[in-house]
């Protein structure tokens, strides 16, 4: 399959050059029109897949790739196990008999929490040495990758996963962003830390060994804690002012009438039928949109249980794609609409099926039912984000479908559908006492009383607090994630410094991601890295999370909905831009066609939304626009790379070293009012 494939490319290539250079191609005219823009990229993907399980190789290196395949397998699962298994993480004595557990909620708690220091130091101290066993997980894992990478042909694992479909394009691309955003935020970081030294030193002003004179550091072990209490400082409403407005049900109510308003989503909810649903509580979502019809399914876990999958998620059941016979209902559908008729929205397509789960901890003091914190809120709009891109993704190929897109994007609208849990007019429709309201029950998005701007307001500063430190730690992790999978990547602990080709170990690599993007100093001794599962599952990638929160903020202005927050062209402008092409296009073509839209002053041509509304919204778009082509051509200006590298991706990016990335100017603006998210 591996040789057909590859010849069926080669051939489809030869006749574009031919075709290119007006000469016949080899393949008949029939045989070049089987061929679309999708089955290409689905075809060059397949082949990649096929390489990077060694199929290319010679019989000896292609058992070693099965083999190395194989261990890479079971690395994620062992060291995320290890985190939880109480015989393997551990605990610490913190005196008078007291231990606390290693596990990773015990030390969050207590690092949040504990107001003894001495209680905090030794805990960080025995959670960065536990669990000792994924030291040697860690060092396999990073072995194993590389050599992986090697077989394939790469210099490095960080570089084969940046190949292909990626915005990146290469490891240095990464590097160079990350770095730059670390210098850029340093000094907000600074600030942040500054303020959370002057509530230690007010802690401090009594204890006789500390001079009023003698200045105040802050240590890794305190960060979290002085951040707590910056963040009630700020936010001195009670949980349950908030709780009373965020009841599960007008929540969903309130989200109904949000994708309503900015996509054309009408959500049909309800519980799951008997037999349907994997526990009690869960709901079931049937979408659907006035032009495209059905949309697909997803299932709502967001109750409490005892064994629930810990985290938030978004679990694909059954993809969204095309089905054979499908181009000739989508030519029927489009001479429908043509005629003035509704169409078919594209021809007959499997839709997709789709489980979120996420959490309400909270209850409301109203009613008792579950309800949601703004942390909580945020993750479930994040989670929705990922639904919707799924929902309305119209891609001819599984492949390509919805999430299935360049590892550097999937995350961006996720990112962008948190915005609206800052947002006043939004939070007033998810955010409601509805606990008087019959209209709730109906599903209807108004009525109740909705959240106070003041407690909203608060709650948004409570976020900011430390949001600059917080951001360090990401561009912490993601360049450890680069170096540990990068050209040089450590060697085992044992071997470091004895005759290995390496001359750092993973802690070596840690302490150099500190001292590069944190203000907060590296405590030595610890090995922070041997605690973050996501280093075994992102692997040369987690940088995807901080290029999605720059864009997520850019694409969020120029869209409009920062004006605008329920603008249905700004809707239409997402969805047929950014969301229905999937991974059906490369990256920089993606975005670049979303900015020239949005330019325009069009929601992608559609006339949803008011004429004024979108004349608006290109104004405001050409004016941002305009100012980040005159900055980054003065930084062209200075040197650099020609005038084809100015104004990658319509303004929306810049260009580093083989690959591009978000700009984030925009982004460390709205970092410090909260707003960023």
């Amino acid at each position: 399959m591996y040789q057909r494939l590859s010849e069926a490319l080669a051939a489809y290539e030869a006749g574009l050059r031919a075709l290119s250079n007006r000469t016949a191609p080899e393949l008949r005219p029939w045989q070049m029109g089987g061929w679309c823009r999708e089955s290409v990229l689905v075809a060059q993907r397949l082949k990649q897949d096929m390489e990077q399980a060694g199929i290319h190789l010679p019989a000896a290196q292609r058992a070693r790739v099965a083999e190395l395949a194989a261990a890479n397998g079971h690395f994620a699962a062992a060291f995320n196990a290890a985190l939880t298994d109480s015989r393997k993480v551990g605990r610490a004595p913190t005196g008078m008999g007291r231990f606390v557990p290693l596990d990773p909620f015990s030390v969050a708690g207590v690092m949040a929490g504990e107001p003894n220091e001495s209680v905090r130091k030794a805990v960080y101290a025995a959670a960065g040495r536990s669990p000792a066993c994924n030291r040697e997980l860690l060092d396999r894992m990073v072995a194993v990758r590389a050599e992986m990478a090697q077989l394939q042909g790469y210099p490095s694992y960080a570089a084969l996963r940046t190949r292909g479909n990626s915005l990146a394009g290469t490891p240095a691309a990464v590097v160079g962003f990350l770095t730059g955003l670390a210098a850029d935020v340093r000094p907000l970081a600074e600030q942040e830390l500054q303020a959370l030294a002057q509530l230690k030193a007010f802690d401090s002003r009594n204890i006789a060994t500390s001079p009023p004179s003698a200045p105040v550091s802050l240590a890794a072990w305190d960060v979290e804690y002085y951040a707590s209490r910056a963040r009630q400082a700020l936010v001195t409403s009670p949980p349950g002012a908030l709780l009373r407005y965020t009841a599960l049900p007008s929540v969903l109510a309130g989200v109904r009438t949000l994708l309503r308003a900015v996509f054309r989503i009408e959500l049909v909810l309800g519980p799951a039928a008997a037999g349907e649903g994997w526990a009690a509580g869960v709901l079931r979502a049937e979408a659907h949109h006035p032009d495209l019809g059905p949309l697909g399914t997803v299932y709502l876990d967001l109750g409490e249980r005892s064994g629930k999958y810990p985290s938030a998620v978004t679990f694909p059941i059954t993809c969204g794609r095309q089905l054979p016979g499908g181009d000739v209902e989508a030519a029927l559908a489009s001479n429908a609409r043509r005629r003035g008729g509704t169409g078919g929205g594209g021809g007959q397509r499997q839709l997709p099926v789709m489980a979120l789960l996420a959490s309400a901890t909270g209850r409301c003091p109203s009613t008792g039912v579950p309800a949601l914190t703004y942390r909580e809120l945020r993750v479930l709009l994040h989670e929705l984000g990922h639904c919707v891109h799924n929902l309305l993704s119209r891609t001819k190929y599984q492949h390509l479908w919805g999430t299935r897109c360049a590892q550097d994007l999937v995350e961006v609208p996720s990112h962008l559908f948190e915005y609206w849990a800052t947002d006043p007019l939004t939070m007033g429709l998810m955010a409601r006492d509805r606990s008087n309201d019959s209209s709730a029950a109906a599903g209807a998005g108004g009525g109740g009383e909705p959240l106070p701007p003041a407690l909203l307001k608060e709650l948004i500063a409570g976020r900011a607090a430390t949001a600059a430190l917080e951001l360090q730690q990401q561009l912490v992790l993601s360049l450890a994630d680069q170096w540990l999978f990068g050209e040089n990547p450590p060697a085992p602990t044992a071997a470091a410094g004895a005759g290995s080709a390496s001359s750092w170990n993973s802690s070596d690599v840690w302490r150099k991601a500190v001292e590069m993007a944190s203000s907060v100093p590296y405590v030595p001794g610890t090995s922070p890295e041997l605690r973050v599962g996501h280093l075994t599952i992102y692997g040369g990638s987690y940088y995807g999370y901080v290029y999605a929160r720059c864009l997520a903020a850019q694409l969020w202005r120029a869209s409009g909905l920062a004006e605008a927050p329920l603008d249905p062209g700004a809707g239409e402008l997402l969805r047929e831009r950014l969301l229905a092409p999937g991974g059906a296009l490369e990256p920089l073509e993606l975005l670049t066609g979303f900015a020239e839209a949005a330019e325009a002053g069009e929601g992608a041509g559609s006339p949803v939304g008011s004429s004024a509304t979108r004349q608006a919204r290109g104004r405001q778009v050409r004016l941002a626009l305009q100012r980040q082509r005159g900055q980054q051509q003065q930084q062209q200006q200075g040197g650099g790379g020609g005038a084809h590298e100015a104004m990658p991706g319509g303004g929306l990016l810049q260009y580093l070293e083989g690959g591009y990335a978000p700009r984030s100017d925009y982004y460390l603006e709205t970092l410090k009012t909260g707003i960023a998210a």
